[in-house]
């Protein structure tokens, strides 16, 4: 499923090195943030994806606006 954002199209789910890079921080942060719930994520089986426009939002929310 893709989704046009500001004439870009993006794929709305991401894995965690891709939302690693999209945020310029580390996987490792990616799980802190996700274990702290600040992140929206998925899990099939043994596949994680996380939600990035809710990921976008959620982060913005709490002043995390550097990179979005």
């Amino acid at each position: 499923m893709e989704t046009t954002e500001n004439n870009q199209t993006e794929r709305r789910f991401a894995d965690k090195k891709t939302l690693a890079q999209r945020y310029a921080v580390s996987e490792r942060t990616i799980n802190n943030w996700r274990s702290a719930g600040l992140l929206v994520a998925i899990k099939i089986r043994r596949v994680l994806r996380f939600d990035v426009p809710a990921c976008d939002a959620a982060l913005r929310q709490h002043g995390f606006t550097n990179h979005l």
